[in-house]
């Protein structure tokens, strides 16, 4: 389990006043909080979260100038309890990025910058390559795309740096499912079911005391990998605190993570290969400067992922911060220059219509 977080240091910037908080309801009835800082006049920024299931917090908020940047925060859509497919079946990526739209629209913006941490970092590039007009830059912060091997890597593959905690996540998944690990003790073996889909299906067993375990356990799992190279691990993943919190977390991730992002066709409505993935769609971002950051030690999303965005996309700059991971303070300053430099750039200093 998370542990509170450290006290907030004095050296770093305070987050951008809030100035607008909101809600919208999309035609499927999902429910879409979002808030507005900054200023009003400033270069519009979009932040998303990661997760699936993150929060916003206020730390987004200390990322862009606050006097030149008027920035959008908003929630991703929950699970809907009740609702067809166990709340889930209207949670796709491309249900998200109509979402981003719907509040596009609503706030009357014409571009914006589209910042995106982790999970975010997926979803903000598969919404620049569905509306790259839409786009004025990219920031993304510990990139990912969510690909089938990135999956397969965060719930099997990295099992062999952290061996102890891997265990404990393929046990309970034998003991309950059709997952079997191969005769070495990491990975699964041929013909096993998924870790990701194992866990899936428990998070939507009957039994509640079952369904805990389960969410348990994968919080502590996603806890050990995610504190590598981080000033305070087990603080700073941003994962939830409550058990309902960490259910619903839980089942929107391998909900997500099951279904490889909904992304793997991604690109084929943009001419590319089928199952290219959003590798495939990087040529939509043509003209779209973008910003990679990353950390070396993160073990949980290697930088094979940011590199290979950084190869598919020339008007992209990759930044390794050598020791930090899935997040840091290096990477976070890095975060604060690209900002600071976008809503200078000479750009229009407003989007707004």
């Amino acid at each position: 389990m998370t542990s509170p977080a450290p006290p907030p240091d004095p050296a770093l910037p305070a987050p951008a006043p809030l100035l607008e908080q909101g809600s919208l309801t999309t035609a499927d009835g999902h429910q879409l909080p979002y808030e507005l800082s900054g200023t009003r006049d400033g270069a519009p920024a979009l932040y998303l979260h990661g997760g699936p299931g993150g929060t916003l917090g206020s730390g987004y908020r200390r990322n862009a100038p606050a006097d030149g940047t008027l920035l959008v925060g908003m929630l991703q859509r929950r699970i809907q309890e009740g609702s067809p497919g166990g709340g889930l079946a209207a949670q796709t990526t491309a249900n998200l990025v109509g979402d981003i739209e719907l509040l596009r629209e609503h706030l009357g913006i014409d571009s914006w910058i589209v910042q995106g941490v982790s999970w975010g970092s997926t979803l903000a590039l598969a919404y620049a390559q569905a509306h790259p007009h839409r786009v004025r830059a990219v920031v993304l912060f510990a990139v990912t795309t969510t690909s089938r091997w990135e999956v397969d890597w965060i719930t099997e593959g990295v099992g062999a740096l952290y061996p102890e905690a891997w265990d404990a996540l393929a046990t309970l998944a034998e003991q309950r499912t059709q997952f079997r690990r191969d005769p070495l003790g990491h990975g699964r073996a041929e013909g096993s079911l998924r870790l990701v889909d194992a866990y899936r299906d428990m998070l939507a067993d009957p039994d509640p005391q079952r369904v805990r375990e389960a969410a348990a356990a994968w919080i502590d799992w996603e806890d050990a990998h995610i504190g590598i190279g981080l000033p305070h691990p087990g603080t700073q993943g941003g994962l939830p605190r409550s058990e309902v919190q960490q259910l619903e977390f839980a089942r929107l991730v391998t909900h997500y993570w099951a279904h490889d992002g909904f992304v793997a066709d991604w690109a084929a409505g943009w001419g590319a290969e089928p199952g290219s993935g959003l590798l495939g769609g990087m040529h939509r971002l043509a003209g779209v400067p973008g910003v990679l950051i990353h950390g070396r030690r993160d073990v949980s999303g290697p930088v094979r992922t940011p590199y290979l965005v950084h190869r598919a996309w020339p008007g992209s700059t990759l930044r390794i911060i050598e020791h930090e991971g899935h997040g840091g303070p290096e990477m976070a300053q890095l975060w604060r220059a690209a900002m600071t430099e976008l809503t200078g750039s000479g750009r229009a200093p407003s989007g707004r219509r």
